[in-house]
Parts: structure tokens; C-alpha cells; sequence
């Protein structure tokens, strides 16, 4: 039986909107943009099957982007049980090759690693370290020390878990409680997400990168 790799993204960066449908489309993911009513105005006209956005509420004072994933999860979206689910920002990315892993695999969640760019811009609110972050075992899921982009979990399991939704390392803890509701468990360190991957000025040296055939973003204008 064949499964299917969907990326739940909370969407707000209107400009990145052709460069994401580039990138998702050349991965062969189901891509779902969670938007409120501001945000959602680029897909209004979608024809795309596998680009299925979603409209939410505004988030609530002081809730994270995390809250967007619950709404998701309550909004009566078919959530198919034996599928792949990843959690991404909407300036993230994931390597090539990476959707075609997931689906030879069938554990219930799956862990992968994060690479962050060569340099920390400290200019636009998103001054995330640079080291990169390889979860090899359970005892390295922890908040702050995981986070989106990291874990992929089956279907059957998204319809049991909610993201906490008031602080910023809600999804470590988030990923660190999938360890206890999940039968299977297994670490791909070898594949990677790209985090803040479309920001300025984070991801501009391939001499950096740790494999070969990375490359630099792209912006689609």
C-alpha cells in the first residue's frame, strides 16, 4: 500500500508563497498551508490537487504558531492513518530524497535532523543558532533541543496528540511527548530539514554545507 507525506505549515510569509509551491512540488508532498482570513488570500485560487489549505481562527493573545496545528487536527481534515505527517515554519524547506525515505518507512514516529545555515542574522526576529541539531536517540528529544521540521508521525497517531500552544519550545515538548504515545520509534540523523532556510542571509555558504549536493534557496518571484 502506498502512503503519502503531508507538510502542515502555519502560513503567514505571502512572498514566499510561489517559492514554497516550487519547492513542495518538485518533494511529491501534500502540502497544507494553515491560514486565518489574512493569509490565505494566495490560495484562494488554487487548482493544485495537492496543495489543500486550510482556513483557521486568528490565534487567541499570547497563543504560538503551534495552535494552528491543532486547529488542523479539530477542523474535520482527513487525517489518514498509515500517512507521514511533518510540521514545518513557512521559511523552512527539506533536503531532496526526503519524502521517498519516510514512505519506505512504517514506525510511528520518526525523528530527522536540522541543519540552520552558516550565519545568524540578527535583523528580522529569527536569530536561531546556527549548529546544526541530529537527534540520534531518545534521551536527544528534548525542548530546545528539537523542534519543527524534526519529526514526521503517522496519521492514526496526529489524531491522538495537540501541540501545547503558549511557549516558544512547545515544540520540543511536543516532540519529546510523542516518545510516550508511540508504539515505534526510529531516528533518520543522515536526512535533514533546512531551517530558516529561505531567511535572508542565514544559508550562504556551500562550503558549509554537510553534503554535497545541497544547495542554496531560491526565491521565487
Amino acid at each position: 500500500m502506498s502512503i503519502d507525506v503531508h507538510i502542515l505549515v502555519p502560513f503567514y510569509r505571502k512572498y514566499l508563497y510561489k517559492t514554497l509551491i516550487h519547492y513542495y512540488e518538485k518533494l511529491g508532498v501534500i502540502f497544507h498551508p494553515i491560514c486565518d482570513a489574512v493569509d490565505i488570500e494566495p490560495f484562494e485560487n488554487n487548482e493544485l490537487d495537492w496543495v489543500k489549505p486550510l482556513l483557521c481562527q486568528p490565534l487567541k493573545q499570547g497563543e504560538q504558531c503551534y495552535a494552528k496545528f491543532n486547529h488542523f487536527i479539530n477542523s474535520g481534515e482527513e487525517i489518514i492513518d498509515d500517512d507521514y505527517y511533518g510540521f514545518m515554519g513557512d521559511d523552512d524547506m527539506i533536503e531532496e530524497g526526503l519524502p521517498n525515505e519516510l514512505k519506505k518507512k512504517n514506525s510511528d514516529v520518526i525523528y530527522i535532523s536540522n541543519y540552520r545555515g552558516d550565519r545568524i542574522p540578527f535583523d528580522d526576529g529569527c536569530p536561531h543558532p546556527v549548529h546544526p541539531i541530529i537527534p540520534r536517540e531518545p534521551k536527544d528529544v528534548a525542548p530546545c533541543f528539537i523542534g519543527l521540521g524534526e519529526f514526521y508521525v503517522k496519521g492514526h497517531i496526529l489524531k491522538k496528540v495537540r501541540f501545547n500552544t503558549t511557549k516558544g519550545d512547545d515544540d520540543g515538548r511536543f516532540a519529546q511527548n510523542l516518545l510516550n504515545v508511540c508504539d515505534s520509534i526510529e531516528f533518520m540523523p543522515d536526512w535533514f530539514t533546512f531551517g530558516n532556510y529561505f531567511q535572508p542571509r542565514r544559508h550562504t555558504n556551500p562550503a558549509k554545507f554537510l553534503k554535497p549536493n545541497w544547495e542554496l534557496p531560491e526565491i521565487i518571484k
